[in-house]
């Protein structure tokens, strides 16, 4: 009989079992590596003649992209090997929804900003869309749904508005004011 074999690895004390994978989070991974692979092909273009000259995705707006795509990659690492991290009132699978967001808000300001766009830039678009539906898949997973995003927003800007400060009475109290000599 073939038995099946689970990848596992052990990094300091951390085991990564990767059969423990969601759906959404084999989406994140799997697509969000080959964005990374993407990033470094020429997404602008130009040839003239034999001569052809070009810039990879890490040019202009393309940072932001890699350096957003650096942080779901690092995040989803982080989940994976069961590291606690802090986010607030965001559980995890709403913050790398929100990331994956900006990540599709990023790639698509890249596409459409850049003159001379290479066939790269329409894959990398397409992978940063399909990072977005796997973070979807895992907020599902995870019973959440985007009015609980919204909501969860909502009141997290709400508790951090400053309260406004109590209104001092216009009469002063007994004692605490100035002596009138007069009397």
């Amino acid at each position: 009989m073939i038995e099946t074999a689970y990848l596992a690895l052990d990094l300091k004390g951390y085991r990564m079992d990767f059969s423990k994978l969601t759906l959404g989070s084999k989406v994140i991974l799997g697509a969000g590596l080959l964005l990374l692979l993407d990033s470094f092909f020429h997404w602008q273009e130009v040839s003239i003649g034999p001569i052809s000259a070009g810039v990879s995705m890490w040019h202009g707006w393309g940072v932001l992209n890699g350096l957003t795509l650096l942080v779901i990659l690092a995040w989803e690492g982080a989940r994976l090997a069961e590291i606690k991290i802090a986010v607030g009132s965001l559980s995890p699978s709403m913050l790398t929804v929100v990331l994956s967001a900006l990540l599709v808000l990023f790639t698509l300001i890249k596409v459409l900003s850049n003159d001379f766009v290479a066939s790269w830039a329409w894959i990398g678009l397409v992978l940063s869309i399909a990072v977005a539906v796997g973070a979807w898949l895992n907020m599902q997973a995870a019973g959440e749904s985007l009015a609980d995003l919204k909501s969860t927003v909502a009141s997290a800007a709400g508790s951090k508005a400053a309260p406004a400060a109590p209104a001092e009475s216009e009469t002063p109290e007994s004692g605490s004011g100035p002596v009138d000599a007069a009397t």
